[in-house]
């Protein structure tokens, strides 16, 4: 009975950690989207005072381009730090390992700064797959 109850649990874990991870993706990816007041977003940091929700947002920001593997805790430590490093160094930043606004502003694409990484964004190479044809499978060319 112990094993069948240990390994329910690790089910139940692994798909609470799949559901968490693609919620956040969604998030992640939200402001990719177009609102219907077509207002670009931003994400104003207080650098004298910074939230753990600030830390928070630029962890799943690198998260989702793949620089950032740790906890979303909203705690700048270590891993954090490198992985805003390597942002700042793949972007022509200058080289902080903190969340300042010229970081955020790469971050969320509003200072024309392009997204590097040798690691391709999640989801990338993704999409329509098409025939020799060149027909979707839906009818549409």
């Amino acid at each position: 009975m112990t094993m069948i109850r240990k390994l329910a649990l690790s089910t139940a874990s692994v798909l609470a950690l799949g559901i968490a991870g693609a919620a956040l993706d969604f998030v992640a990816y939200a402001d990719d989207f177009p609102n219907s007041a077509s207002v670009p977003s931003h994400h104003w940091i207080n650098a004298a005072n910074r939230s753990k929700d600030d830390v928070r947002w630029a962890q799943v920001e690198l998260h989702t381009i793949g620089l950032y593997y740790g906890s979303l805790d909203g705690v700048a430590g270590p891993e954090t730090k490198r992985a805003l490093l390597e942002f700042q160094e793949n972007n022509g930043l200058e080289r902080t390992a903190t969340l300042d606004q010229q970081t955020a502003d790469a971050l969320v694409g509003h200072t024309g700064v392009g997204r590097v990484s040798s690691v391709p964004l999640k989801g990338a190479g993704s999409g329509w797959i098409t025939s020799s044809s060149g027909s979707n499978g839906f009818g549409e060319p």
